[in-house]
């Protein structure tokens, strides 16, 4: 009894050796028997390294794959440093197949590059290749690097989607038309001396736009956003010269525009010379982080009115808005100022819904309810 029950546990344990081996064997067969651009779509979501490595351990039919990757993952997290990683990147795109497409273009780096024209040159080889510029839909850029060669992505007529983090520029106007999609984060421009800048009047198909933590430096007094198809405007910790400077205007030319977000610790004066007729949705968290104290009074000068005249205005601009969100200091601003309220007439006709960030609307006084609802105290 004891021997069988001791031999029958080993011959279990060799069929299931077997058993895993030859499923394993098919597994491999059934992945390797996928069309190319089956095959192509999985090693897409991989690093390129990981990729071309992968390729050349498993069989002939992998061998060569890896040279016509549609979608190009670079990060330096997978090399042992920002040299290695930099001669890998050089060494791929001069033995890739140069004829295969490309669509989209992924290069991160979260250390500063020891060559600083190799953003550069990523994008020479983008705009210099045809089967790349004139396929490439999404372009990533996340690396702490000086960058010069943007405006040569005008000739990238599918690029639809720029995503740039960390980069310092001159470049002071993206001219690029088939762009729909635009995310700045902590990013620099030197913008000169002219005292309007608009970085955005060639992107004339331009839907939404995102700039967090972005400075601009240069006397700019007034910062056009210029975007005829523009839909979502999210703006986060925008500043000129890396102040906030209350004497810029940010102008509005934005005839399409739904969704409006606002998220930092100061506000800017907003213009629109035109009809915001579309905006459907206003999300607002301003915190004067530098101007209250915790009971929500000014500690410098307590009869400052320039904060309450920018919201009016901008409320007034925004006034299409159905759906409508802000922080508990644009209350506390609105109601400082009772006698200049009720002055003014609710600029919010169509809202429907109201949403009070980290607080409950039944605290707003009267005063505020009358201006912001329409209703009478």
């Amino acid at each position: 009894m004891n021997r069988g029950n001791f031999l029958f546990p080993r011959r279990k344990t060799a069929v299931n050796s077997a058993a895993k081996k030859n499923s394993s064997r098919a597994t491999e067969d059934r992945l390797s028997q996928l069309p190319d651009e089956m095959l192509l779509k999985i090693l897409s979501f991989l690093d390129v390294r990981f990729v071309v490595q992968t390729c050349f351990l498993l069989s002939k039919r992998w061998r060569n794959i890896w040279a016509s990757l549609p979608v190009l993952n670079l990060d330096d997290s997978s090399s042992e440093d920002l040299v290695s990683f930099e001669n890998f990147v050089h060494s791929f795109m001069s033995a890739r197949d140069s004829s295969s497409n490309i669509y989209k273009l992924r290069l991160e780096c979260e250390n500063e590059l020891e060559d600083h024209e190799f953003v550069d040159s990523i994008i020479d080889y983008v705009t210099d290749t045809p089967s790349i510029s004139t396929t490439i839909q999404v372009l990533t850029i996340s690396v702490e690097s000086v960058v010069t060669n943007l405006p040569e992505l005008s000739v990238c007529h599918s690029l639809s989607v720029l995503n740039l983090s960390y980069i310092a520029t001159e470049t002071t106007n993206f001219d690029i038309p088939s762009l729909k999609k635009l995310i700045l984060r902590d990013c620099r421009f030197e913008c000169g001396m002219g005292d309007s800048l608009d970085l955005f009047e060639e992107c004339v198909n331009l839907q939404y736009l995102y700039f967090h933590s972005c400075v601009y430096y240069g006397d700019v007094k007034s910062f056009i956003i210029s975007a005829p198809q523009l839909i979502q405007l999210d703006i986060s910790g925008f500043r000129v010269d890396e102040m906030f400077d209350e004497d810029c205007e940010i102008e509005l030319v934005t005839p399409m525009l739904k969704y409006f977000k606002y998220d930092d610790s100061n506000l800017y004066s907003f213009s629109s010379d035109i009809d915001l007729n579309f905006v459907e949705k206003i999300d607002m968290d301003v915190r004067w982080e530098t101007s209250y104290t915790r009971h929500g009074v000014y500690e410098e000068d307590e009869e400052d009115t320039d904060p309450l005249y920018r919201l009016i205005e901008l409320f007034e601009i925004l006034g299409q808005a159905k759906f409508i969100s802000f922080s508990t200091e644009i209350i506390q601003v609105l109601s400082r100022f009772p006698e200049i309220l009720e002055d003014q007439s609710s600029p919010f006709t169509r809202m429907q819904t109201f949403e009070l960030i980290n607080g409950t609307t039944s605290g707003i006084p009267s005063v505020v309810q009358a201006y912001l609802f329409g209703e009478t105290s």
